[in-house]
């Protein structure tokens, strides 16, 4: 049985990141995905360049039709199309806003992409090492630290087996079986919540705000009282014309509540709720779906041989760029370490200092920008009817978005607690909001 060097398990932006960094260093490596079509996306990813300066340590922008990374010093190909967005607009359950303009030198929020055409991308560039074995509808599904490295467990259509390697990388995704194979998330993390999503991809969307990140915020846009919904413009097959949006919700899982699926909510929404005239002559091209568990992060994302990268170590997520850049890092220390048996650590380090869900401070914070639910509907109208002559400057990106919002809210404290002192108070302690309430998590 041939051994490896390195078994990466999960060929997403984070597993082809690893494996393609490992093996143009001359490395042997197996990839593995479940997938048939690995750059094919079936689930749901709502996938923009955030291009605030920072962001995991690290200021990324697209240039020269690649997604430049400055700090690491790399750059990966980019041959799809893009979509500038100029701003961040939140919308009240009966239409007031909240609108954040962009405040990079070229005054975008955001930069959308196509995930699938950066997946090719790299796919593409995998496929050409000679050092790199590829395959498909191929599942790990456990791992296990040996003597002289590590066992991968695998699963196909075929039968179980197994394959052996000096390192594993645990690429496999927020729910990855390698991890829970590892034991890690009941000594190394806390649970969270399990959320549930689903997204349109439509064409003759007639939407007022083009070029705009757009978040539907209070629990007045979905029948079960529950969720969030964004939408933004999206290339599709390489080409911006005819005009794509992606309507994505993401429900909490309640089990005293089950609610409405998140397909059912999409459906009302576009076709009975408040905003349903944007979507009457709404054509669906694709829709996609995932289930998600929300874990604290792995602070410590080695075991043994093992790695674990991207979203398999994450809270919620790294953003597709940061799972690029902590395979890139992860590769790097793969490299160093078969060379000299040292270097997982210097990956380890990065990880800890540079993913800023690794302070629980964060994860309070960030996801206060999903507690304005605790608000009532009407409360969000009157709120966001101050807000909409304001000059906002901020980016989308789900550690900064919540402390602009606040600081803009908190902008009109004094009208607040004016007409309507009993909502100043619930905005003064909005910090206090725990996580599980903000996510909507215990509500029945």
């Amino acid at each position: 049985m041939k051994k490896y060097d390195v078994i990466v398990v999960g060929a997403g932006p984070a597993g082809l990141m690893t494996a393609l960094t490992a093996g143009s260093g001359g490395l042997r490596v197996l990839l593995l995905d479940m997938k048939k079509d690995i750059p094919r996306v079936f689930r749901s990813c709502c996938c923009n360049l955030i291009i605030e300066p920072g962001t995991h340590g690290e200021t990324v922008t697209y240039a020269q039709a690649a997604i430049q990374f400055e700090k690491n010093r790399f750059a990966v190909p980019y041959s799809g199309a893009v979509i500038p967005l100029k701003q961040s607009v939140k919308v009240s359950p009966c239409g007031n806003t909240l609108k954040i303009k962009g405040k990079s030198a070229e005054g975008f929020v955001a930069v959308s992409y196509e995930k699938e055409m950066l997946l090719h991308n790299l796919f593409d560039l995998v496929q050409q090492q000679r050092t790199i074995d590829i395959r498909t509808e191929t599942q790990g599904v456990g791992v296990e630290n040996k003597p002289n490295g590590v066992r991968v467990f695998l699963r196909t259509a075929a039968g179980t087996s197994w394959v052996s390697g000096r390192v594993a990388v645990a690429a496999d995704g927020v729910n990855s079986k390698l991890v829970q194979s590892l034991g890690l998330n009941e000594t190394r993390r806390k649970f969270f919540a399990r959320f549930r999503v689903a997204s349109y991809h439509m064409e003759d969307v007639d939407c007022p705000y083009p070029d705009s990140w757009i978040t539907f915020v209070g629990t007045g846009h979905t029948r079960g009282k529950r969720g969030q919904l964004y939408m933004c413009p999206k290339p599709h097959a390489g080409t911006t014309e005819p005009r794509v949006y992606e309507l994505t919700i993401g429900i909490p899982v309640v089990a005293a509540a089950p609610g409405f699926t998140p397909e059912e909510e999409l459906r009302y929404f576009t076709t009975q709720g408040r905003f349903a005239s944007w979507f009457r002559r709404m054509k669906i091209i694709d829709t996609r779906a995932a289930s998600l568990n929300f874990y604290t992060p792995l602070v410590n994302p080695l075991e043994g041989n093992v790695v674990v990268v991207g979203d398999a170590a994450a809270f919620i997520e790294t953003y597709v760029q940061g799972a690029v850049m902590y395979g890139y890092q992860a590769g790097t220390a793969i490299l160093k370490y078969l060379a000299t048996g040292t270097g997982l650590e210097d990956y380890a380090a990065s990880w800890k200092e540079t993913f800023e869900y690794n302070n629980p401070e964060e994860i309070m914070q960030a996801t206060q920008g999903f507690g304005l639910h605790v608000l009532r509907d009407e409360d969000i109208d009157y709120l966001f009817s101050l807000t909409q002559g304001d000059e906002v400057r901020g980016y989308v990106n789900e550690f900064s978005d919540p402390i602009t919002v606040r600081r803009t809210l908190f902008s009109h404290l004094e009208q607040v607690r004016q007409e309507r002192p009993e909502l100043a108070a619930k905005l003064e302690k909005f910090t206090e909001v725990s996580v599980h309430d903000a996510l909507q998590v215990n509500k029945t």
